[in-house]
């Protein structure tokens, strides 16, 4: 608690020009389909986006006019059901600053990293629970759906459809996930994935993005970067020795069986199979992340685009030492 993070940089000589703009807001105060109509005019770019990517199984049909969608989306909104998920949102989020002011920080380390990226708006909507985050590269614009991050005990989830809303999952429902997920929603798209065809492919593609978290939100504990609950980071260091040893002895590391070693060590669950029900999920991220780290430890002279850049991840593996 003593030590100074090196990661941490002063970032109030860096301009952020990100904005918050609240659709949901401008959503549910329209009165009339002709209000909807005015808010498409308000908002071209996010409101296309919203009809046709967000919402379109709830509010168009394969021959949809705009004034069709215009009248279900006021349908919608009208909605008792709706108008009561709005209510509780705002409750929570009617002051959405903290956030907005935690993204803007994000955006400057973002800015500073990537000059050519500069954050233009934080976008808040409601989209009965079918996104968390959206990052859209065009307007350089976070997307954030309040309703998915309501709390792990709000009542709604545990109706919902459990194959789609495990329990694991609902878990990280929480307001301190918002950040985060709107960060990895734009290393999503700034780090695209190759053509991962090992294990090692796949585990240091992993680690570029969960290091480049470590730089775009150096405060921020590791076990919300990497959406882990309680207990499951200290799981991980408590087993790392364990772990690798398993990922040698089962000859995993340069296994080109795609489906096998996603499915068990990179896909999200409640843990990692091989490991059983009391694992961490995603171990296999877990150990690209530690592999880049120790990696860009040894090679202070590499920058985070260096990194990026170099899709020589078996030579990545090889220069990082990594060994627990």
């Amino acid at each position: 608690g003593c030590t100074k993070n090196p990661l941490v940089i002063d970032t109030a000589a860096i301009e952020s020009n990100l904005k918050l703009v609240r659709f949901e807001q401008a959503l549910f105060a329209c009165k009339s389909v002709e209000d909807i109509i005015k808010l498409q005019d308000k908002f071209p770019i996010f409101y296309s986006i919203y009809v046709n990517d967000i919402m379109p199984h709830q509010i168009r049909g394969m021959e949809s006019t705009d004034g069709d969608i215009a009248v279900e989306l006021y349908r919608y909104i009208a909605h008792k059901d709706m108008d009561s998920l709005y209510k509780i949102t705002q409750a929570k989020y009617g002051d959405f600053e903290p956030y907005f002011e935690d993204l803007t920080e994000a955006s400057k380390y973002i800015k500073h990293y990537f000059p050519e990226e500069d954050m233009k708006e934080a976008i808040t909507f409601i989209s009965t629970f079918e996104f968390g985050s959206i990052f859209n590269e065009e307007t350089k614009s976070f997307g954030i759906g309040l309703d998915m991050y309501l709390g792990r005990d709000f009542e709604v989830y545990s109706l919902l459809n459990p194959q789609n809303f495990p329990r694991y999952r609902v878990e990280r429902f929480e307001p301190y996930h918002i950040v985060p997920n709107c960060i990895q929603s734009f290393l999503n798209y700034k780090i695209p994935e190759g053509s991962s065809s090992t294990f090692i492919d796949q585990a240091v593609y992993e680690g570029k993005k969960m290091y480049a978290m470590d730089l775009l939100l150096p405060e921020l504990p590791d076990s919300l970067k990497i959406g882990y609950l309680k207990g499951q980071i200290e799981w991980n260091k408590d087993q790392e020795k364990n772990i690798w040893a398993y990922l040698i002895e089962q000859e995993v590391l340069f296994s080109s069986d795609k489906n096998n070693f996603q499915q068990h060590f990179f896909n999200d669950g409640p843990f990692t199979s091989p490991f059983g029900n009391e694992s961490s999920p995603r171990a296999g991220v877990w150990v690209g992340w530690q592999i880049v780290r120790s990696y860009m430890q040894k090679h202070p002279e590499v920058t985070l685009n260096d990194l990026i850049a170099n899709n020589d991840h078996n030579k990545i593996f090889q220069e990082s030492g990594y060994k627990p």
